[in-house]
């Protein structure tokens, strides 16, 4: 059973649970946030999504105490990287298949698929008596969003279905108010496993992901087979997260407790190390 994370003192408790959990093993966070739904409001438009300046500005300075903070996204890579303006922090992008740790760093970079090119070509005629369908062609895979107008669901499903039938090696996803063609490795779970892997070589961390959609479900499964890892989903519905936060603003209030909670860790490790070399006592 999952456990809502309230604005009250459930919150608190959480973070309570969280420091307790820090404190026994001496291991840093980690934080995996989606985009969508999780940091920005759905927008009718993909294009007319924001992240909140109050929000950018928590994610600074939670990065400025040195706890690292990566994307997972279904976004492209110069979509995601718009979004958070000036931060530049690591991203992975359509589902995982690229993953950047910076604007000069890669980790791992999909190719370009040309039967994309193909299908959107395939989906544009088929869309022309639907002009509410939105197809965004993210080179290494295809999306038809029905944001616009949800009754055509059905009419966009049998669409994207066609196309996959001239490409079977294609696995199809559906997330809110879209179906995405994209390659079979793309998956957020093995993102954050590729991308937890590469920081445990420097030090140790504490994954916790946050992600509000069906394609947020394989980070979930993965960040709760590591011990003390922490899955949270944004909003309603079956999930294989532990925890459940109501809409993007509870995900704000949340960061800004994470902060807090991090600033007073730091601040009563530093304090404790100014004790003539006493032990240091968490508790």
């Amino acid at each position: 059973m999952n456990n809502r994370i309230d604005k009250t003192s459930s919150t608190l408790d959480y973070l309570q649970s969280l420091r307790d959990k820090l404190s026994s093993n001496y291991n840093k966070p980690c934080l995996f946030l989606d985009i969508d739904g999780t940091l920005a409001d759905f927008q009718l438009d993909p294009n007319d999504c924001f992240i909140p300046a109050k929000t950018l500005n928590t994610l600074e300075k939670i990065i400025s105490n040195k706890i690292p903070v990566v994307a997972v996204t279904g976004r492209d890579i110069d979509s995601a990287r718009k979004l958070f303006e000036s931060l530049d922090l690591p991203i992975a992008a359509l589902h995982g298949l690229d993953i950047y740790l910076g604007k000069e760093k890669e980790l791992h970079v999909s190719k370009n698929f040309l039967e994309i090119s193909y299908i959107y070509n395939m989906l544009t005629k088929a869309c022309i008596p639907y002009p509410d369908l939105l197809i965004e062609n993210k080179k290494s895979s295809i999306a038809l969003h029905y944001r616009k107008a949800p009754a055509l669901e059905s009419i966009a499903k049998k669409i994207i279905l066609e196309s996959q039938q001239v490409f079977p090696n294609l696995k199809l996803i559906q997330g809110k108010f879209v179906y995405e063609l994209i390659p079979a490795q793309a998956n957020k779970g093995l993102a954050i496993e590729e991308v937890l892997a590469h920081f445990n070589q420097h030090d140790l961390y504490i994954p916790v992901f946050i992600g509000d959609d069906v394609t947020d479900e394989d980070g979930f499964y993965f960040v709760n087979q590591v011990e003390h890892g922490i899955s949270i989903k944004v909003g309603q519905g079956l999930t294989h997260a532990r925890y459940q936060l109501q809409d993007t603003k509870q995900v704000h209030d949340f960061l800004e407790l994470f902060l807090e909670h991090i600033q007073n860790y730091d601040n009563k490790v530093k304090g404790n190390n100014n004790l003539g070399g006493e032990k240091i006592c968490l508790n």
